[in-house]
């Protein structure tokens, strides 16, 4: 949901979902259906300046399985409800920001798989109705499909991360209702990072939503915005939502962070910069931040921080990942050796 510049797109309605004709469905036995695939298409992108490379794909010593869904990166007037899965076009901006800036932090843990699918258009969020529906449905029968696909490669027992943005945390957050919550795939989910989405508190019955920094199995969402600023949207849709703040790891609300607490931003140039630059609390389902402090924050100051949800808290999502990670093995041994 934020690529490209003329907004009228928002608001067009094209005419009704049923006569646009399904583009084809991908088929995920078959290597291009995929964005991201640790055999077929690993992810190889490291900002510069966090470190040393993680360890390739399998190798790691408590590798997990991260199934990350892209947002939206389908917009434009003129055109349909959902896109084709293999429009070179979409997949070049798919590829270039949020693989690139979003799901290649979840290789510091393991392998990644992203699928291609026919995603529903930007103005199904703006849009409210009967035909934004059937378009989100439709993408979300290709992330089912390809989830089941990604199951079959964990084996039995593999640690699963369910990760996303946007229009991909509101696939992750129906994959959680559909396959964990309440089932035996929910002991195998390490943690679900969908930020970008606003996830009603009472989604699932036994899944809960992240409310410390050492919370194995939980979901962690959080959607960002300038002090004071309240989105238009945000009395039909933001009331009691699930949040934490990816700083504290907390979900309580009216704390700022201390500057010292930020591990820095991943810019536009890929490269982890501006340490100790953010301060952030939480105020009614809505994350704020107080304006950067970075040379020139001027002239990139934003009121809705949509678009860097991940890319602000980098190397704080990491640090907590990792922690994620090493506290879900520790567990699931221990619980191996009490048998």
């Amino acid at each position: 949901m934020i690529f490209g510049s003329d907004h009228r797109d928002k608001t067009e309605h094209p005419g009704p979902f049923s006569q646009f004709p399904a583009p084809e469905a991908p088929d995920y036995t078959q290597a291009s259906a995929w964005a991201a695939h640790p055999e077929h298409k690993p992810l190889k992108d490291w900002p510069s300046r966090v470190g040393s490379l993680p360890p390739a794909p399998g190798s790691h010593p408590n590798s997990v399985h991260t199934f990350f869904i892209h947002p939206t990166t389908f917009r434009g007037l003129g055109v349909g409800w959902n896109a084709r899965w293999d429009e070179p076009d979409i997949a070049k901006i798919t590829d270039s920001w949020p693989l690139k800036h979003q799901a290649s932090l979840f290789r510091s843990v393991g392998r990644v798989m992203s699928p291609r699918y026919r995603q529903a258009h930007l103005r199904t969020f703006f849009l409210r109705g009967d035909d934004s529906h059937a378009a989100l449905d439709l993408a979300y029968s290709d992330i089912r499909r390809a989830f089941l696909e990604f199951l079959q490669s964990t084996g039995d027992d593999g640690a699963i991360i369910i990760a996303g943005h946007s229009q991909g945390s509101h696939h992750g957050w129906r994959l959680l209702q559909e396959f964990f919550d309440g089932m035996p795939l929910q002991n195998r989910l390490v943690a679900a990072y969908l930020p970008g989405y606003p996830l009603p508190s009472n989604s699932f019955q036994s899944l809960p939503f992240a409310d410390r920094e050492a919370h194995v199995g939980a979901v962690h969402s959080w959607m960002t915005f300038s002090e004071s600023f309240v989105p238009e949207f945000h009395a039909s849709h933001m009331k009691d939502i699930g949040t934490i703040h990816p700083v504290l790891w907390t979900d309580e609300e009216g704390i700022w962070s201390h500057w010292e607490a930020h591990g820095g931003i991943v810019n536009r140039q890929f490269k982890l910069k501006h340490q100790e630059s953010l301060s952030g609390a939480l105020n009614q389902g809505m994350l704020w931040i107080k304006p950067l402090r970075v040379l020139g924050a001027g002239m990139f100051a934003m009121k809705n921080w949509h678009v860097a949800d991940y890319n602000l808290f980098w190397e704080n999502i990491r640090a907590n990942l990792t922690k994620q990670v090493e506290l879900y093995h520790f567990a699931a041994n221990r619980a191996q050796e009490l048998r």
